[in-house]
């Protein structure tokens, strides 16, 4: 994990075996990235440009929020 998008992150959460990390994009351009915890299984922050909520921040949330049990479902299927 050496490419430009992984030295932006200063606290490393991506290597934190309880989370699942999320592009959400637009056309292919990365408006934030989300972080789940796979263990309360809720978001734990999403955050765009400069760690900035991005102004589609709430719908990001929403949509991931309201596809949780999807997340849930397929760590069921690896178990």
């Amino acid at each position: 994990m050496g490419g430009p998008f992984w030295r932006g992150l200063s606290n490393k959460y991506y290597l934190q075996k309880d989370s699942l990390i999320l592009s959400a994009q637009i056309d292919g351009k990365r408006i934030e990235t989300v972080e789940v915890s796979l263990n309360k299984m809720e978001v734990v922050q999403s955050r765009g440009l400069q760690n900035r909520a991005s102004e589609y921040n709430k719908d990001i949330v929403d949509l991931v929020n309201k596809n949780m049990h999807q997340i849930s479902k397929r760590m069921e299927a690896t178990g």
